[in-house]
């Protein structure tokens, strides 16, 4: 799937993720550099919109709404969630969605 598409679907759950407590969703990985190959999964981060972000109902409904959409496995968390040493090139070629 390539990168525009991954975009358009992401995109289109943007009010379930909303609903969910997402305040911004980005992409990055293979898919933000347009290099996803069969299988890949689809690597996103979120920034929740508010604290109470990190009940099941919120963090669970907000993974499931992406892999619905996007019919492939996505890599899920938060931005805070990788570890210090890769962070700061995860959020380099990070995408911005909403």
């Amino acid at each position: 799937m390539k990168r525009a598409e991954v975009i358009a679907k992401l995109k289109a759950v943007e009010p379930q993720l909303w609903a969910h407590g997402v305040g911004a969703l980005y992409l990055f990985g293979s898919h933000a550099r347009d290099e996803a190959r069969e299988g890949s999964d689809v690597d996103v981060f979120v920034d929740p919109a508010f604290e109470d972000f990190y009940n099941l109902n919120h963090f669970v409904g907000a993974h499931e709404a992406p892999e619905r959409a996007c019919g492939h496995r996505v890599n899920y968390g938060t931005r805070k969630g990788p570890v210090k040493f890769y962070r700061s090139a995860i959020e380099s070629e990070a995408i911005r969605i909403f």
